[in-house]
């Protein structure tokens, strides 16, 4: 079950998790409430046993992979820093003066309250979008009155800013011209970073180059089409930003396993059977 609120906060219970090592420009909280999993957090390998809580800041690299014979559930709260206020203000001066500890410890009442919160936002009960966030600042609060925490640097806290910034403008670059020929030279006007100091960034945060992601969003896009309308191949292809049928059927299949053809037929049939 998932919950994206009007708020710059997302709200997770679920048995899966992504097994693939990936980065995202958000802060984030797992919390496994039941079983274990074997987690991957930048370069180190654990395993996360119920009632822990693992704190990521932004641009940090993880996985979870389940443990044969051993089911699980947790709970994942995704934010921006926004939602503690704007640029300058106290509070979100506060989180972006410190480094949380990976592994946190949290009292009972705050687990169960992020436990409830699942049956607040599922339900829309009055007053949930508040519930949501005054669980993350008792999280916070937790944090900060046990010292699970680092102070850094003025220099060290402008520079991580400035690279969440940095991809945050290149995403929603891509989002806004996939459809057009995109150079990393269009990207490097609006960072502001060397060309070999943007690629190592981008990559570090999201877990795979330039290319890459600009391929994979516009295959994501084509999906939809495929499914969705009645455009043939040719016409999602050039309308999604690639400039040849082969090209497209090619990048799709790395993506996808199956050709775009395959994809449209089976997820149809799907369309299809649902309605009935």
């Amino acid at each position: 079950m998932a919950y994206k609120s009007e708020i710059p906060i997302g709200m997770f219970s679920q048995t899966t998790y992504l097994e693939k090592a990936h980065h995202q420009v958000e802060y984030e909280i797992f919390y496994i409430d039941k079983g274990s999993v074997e987690f991957g957090l930048e370069d180190s390998v654990t395993t996360a046993k119920a009632g822990d809580v693992i704190f990521m800041h932004p641009g940090t690299n993880h996985y979870v992979k389940k443990i044969e014979g051993i089911d699980y559930h947790c709970y994942v709260m995704v934010f921006d820093s926004s939602v503690l206020g704007n640029q300058g203000e106290p509070v979100r001066n506060t989180l972006d003066s410190i480094r949380v500890s990976r592994f946190i410890k949290l009292p009972d009442a705050v687990l169960m309250k992020i436990r409830d919160a699942t049956q607040f936002v599922t339900e829309k009960t009055f007053g949930h979008e508040l519930f949501v966030k005054s669980v993350l600042f008792d999280i916070i609060s937790c944090v900060l009155l046990t010292n699970q925490y680092v102070e850094i640097t003025d220099n060290r806290r402008a520079e991580q800013r400035h690279t969440v910034n940095a991809i945050e403008d290149t995403l929603n670059y891509i989002r806004e011209h996939y459809r057009e020929n995109i150079s990393l030279d269009d990207i490097l006007k609006i960072t502001s970073y060397s060309k070999s100091h943007f690629i190592r960034l981008f990559k570090k945060n999201m877990g795979m180059n330039l290319t890459d992601y600009i391929n994979k969003y516009r295959i994501e896009k084509s999906c939809l089409d495929l499914i969705y309308t009645s455009k043939n191949i040719t016409e999602i292809a050039t309308e999604n930003g690639f400039n040849t049928v082969q090209y497209f059927s090619k990048m799709f299949k790395n993506y996808m396993k199956c050709t775009p053809k395959q994809y449209q037929r089976n997820g149809k049939n799907v369309i299809i059977t649902s309605g009935n």
